[in-house]
């Protein structure tokens, strides 16, 4: 993996804590990109962690040109999968929290502040955006819904826990917590219920929020749904050998 980062001569503005390290995974998401790099507040104190999973388009390319010397960019050569992509942004990212979202434009940057919330306030140490909380017109996918159920059974069944909206990329978790997730195996979507399954294993306070989420608007999910299944039902066999 490559590593790179894009400076510009602005001279930086001065904030107060905390510090928030925002990672994005990317793969050939040129059209978006952008967009969702200008969305994020700019009364935030944070750094922007890129990691290319491989893109073949000019994905990295329109970041450069991004005049924002808190941009860092992580490159890989070939796909390795979206967990990897993460885990590979959590090891470099030097904030007091942590924040991750998809870069193909469904989530909304904007919504940071109200998802750290609940940390600064020492609720909880992770906060999960689930679309389920408030109001949402976002059409989910029934096979998504109906995946979630099982997953929020199992968790109930295991932790005595209840999260809904268990497979959102839209978090946010202390720093002080990242090294409890470096053990995380899987590579790719099931990284998210492993996730979960790692936190609860340890104790941690976890907290749904409300966030709206878009349709996409450039180029289609990367997301196939056999790998997504494959991937779930990997963590959840890992961590059963685990516990017994």
């Amino acid at each position: 993996m490559n590593e790179n980062v894009n400076y510009n001569n602005d001279e930086s503005t001065q904030f107060n804590e905390p510090f928030i390290s925002i990672i994005l995974p990317v793969y050939n998401e040129e059209k978006s990109i952008k967009n969702v790099i200008h969305r994020i507040p700019d009364t935030l104190n944070y750094e922007v962690i890129i990691v290319d999973d491989g893109s073949t388009d000019k994905t990295i390319q329109y970041v450069k040109e991004i005049k924002n010397s808190n941009i860092k960019i992580l490159k890989y050569a070939k796909n390795q999968g979206y967990g990897a992509a993460l885990l590979s942004g959590l090891k470099y990212a030097r904030g007091d929290i942590i924040i991750t979202l998809d870069s193909d434009g469904q989530h909304n940057p904007e919504e940071i502040p109200n998802l750290i919330k609940p940390i600064l306030n020492n609720e909880v140490n992770i906060v999960i955006g689930s679309i389920y909380k408030g109001n949402n017109n976002y059409n989910y996918p029934l096979y998504r819904r109906i995946g979630e159920f099982i997953i929020r059974v199992i968790i109930w069944i295991v932790f005595y826990q209840e999260i809904d909206n268990n497979q959102s990329g839209y978090r946010a978790f202390k720093k002080s917590k990242k090294h409890i997730f470096y053990d995380i195996k899987r590579k790719g979507m099931g990284f998210t219920t492993e996730f979960l399954f790692t936190a609860y294993s340890n104790k941690l306070k976890v907290k749904e929020v409300p966030i709206s989420v878009k349709a996409r608007v450039h180029g289609s999910s990367k997301v196939k749904n056999n790998q997504v299944l494959r991937g779930v039902c990997g963590s959840i066999i890992r961590y059963f050998r685990k516990k017994f």
